[in-house]
């Protein structure tokens, strides 16, 4: 298995870091305002954190033609183009979009740098569009896990 093994601490304050031993160590957080990197806030939605736990990093699928032409035009005005993000998808049994956090459905998590917004709905958003490179170089670089019938991972991040 030739996967990239990150770790992700949420650590309750404004910075965490997103550790990837071998590639580098990138500021980044979690969620937004005072539930910022809080793990007790996982269970809510577009506020909380992503819920501790290990998630394969996968190419973010591109979506029917109202996606791609929304993410077209998302970045176009914004600069932030999500064709380069990348899904997080959490080793729950599943292996899919969501998960549940005491009955609460959380999902569409996301590896990407912060946004002319800065927020993150609870994905790891990295501070610098530079670290995010760098990553991202690294992860395209393994050779990735076939998992089910579709989709490759290029790395595992154990958030914690």
């Amino acid at each position: 298995m030739n996967l990239l093994q990150c770790y992700f601490h949420l650590n309750g304050g404004k910075y965490a870091t997103l550790s990837v031993p071998g590639v580098g160590f990138f500021p980044a957080f979690s969620g937004n305002g005072n539930a910022t990197n809080r793990p007790e806030s996982a269970s809510l939605p577009d506020i909380g954190p992503l819920p501790p736990g290990r998630y394969y990093i996968l190419l973010r699928g591109l979506g029917g033609w109202y996606t791609q032409t929304k993410d077209s035009v998302n970045a176009f005005f914004t600069g932030s183009n999500r064709s380069e993000w990348f899904a997080l998808y959490r080793d729950d049994g599943l292996i899919n979009d969501e998960t549940f956090v005491n009955g609460i459905r959380r999902g569409e998590f996301r590896l990407h740098p912060i946004g002319p917004s800065g927020l993150s709905k609870g994905c790891i958003t990295l501070y610098s569009q530079s670290d995010f490179k760098v990553l991202a170089s690294a992860l395209l670089r393994t050779g990735g896990l076939q998992l089910g019938n579709y989709m490759i991972a290029h790395g595992v991040v154990q958030v914690y």
